[in-house]
């Protein structure tokens, strides 16, 4: 990491460095890849102000904290940046859990190790459902789908005797696929 002081109006002393360099050392624990932090500490009569811009690979983080102590303001400052570090660090987690609870897909599950095949090398059935027999019409097979949470519906319709399949669509309509006839 590297560390960048500025003083205005005031004399950056060893001892600003250090303090300054141990608790960054928090900061940079929480960011893995800190590149670069810039500290600008700046004394207007009795106000002393404390500006850090930590810079990392995918994140740049920055905080201003002015009291009338240096020390206390470089305190605040990086304080500050630990909310900010510990927030985006909980954003990025939970964004990873989301990614990992999504229901995966047919695609997903070809590119699985062993691709949905068993050790004989045929396709493997994970899940088996069954329908009615009895014959029904579109709109009970509708009534179906919508009081349940299948993506799709096979049925036969009681009109033309045959298998159709009526499935949810992306914008929330149904559509109904049967055969030529």
């Amino acid at each position: 990491m590297k560390l960048v002081l500025t003083g205005r109006h005031v004399d950056v002393t060893p001892a600003l460095k250090t303090f300054t360099r141990e608790k960054l050392a928090k900061l940079s624990n929480l960011i893995d890849d800190l590149a670069e932090v810039h500290v600008i500490l700046t004394v207007e009569r009795h106000r002393h102000t404390a500006e850090i811009v930590a810079h990392g690979r995918h994140l740049s983080l920055s905080a201003r904290g002015s009291t009338a102590d240096m020390y206390s303001s470089i305190g605040e400052c990086i304080e500050r940046l630990e909310r900010q570090a510990k927030k985006h660090r909980e954003k990025s987690a939970t964004k990873r859990r989301r990614s990992a609870a999504r229901p995966r897909t047919a695609a997903a599950a070809r590119s699985t190790p062993d691709g949905g095949v068993d050790r004989d090398g045929r396709q493997r059935i994970v899940k088996t459902e069954t329908f009615s027999k009895k014959p029904m019409s579109v709109e009970e097979a509708a009534l179906q789908v919508k009081g349940s949470d299948f993506e799709f519906f096979v049925f036969r319709n009681e009109r033309s005797q045959e298998v159709n399949v009526l499935y949810r669509r992306k914008d929330g309509s149904l559509g109904l696929i049967e055969p030529e006839g």
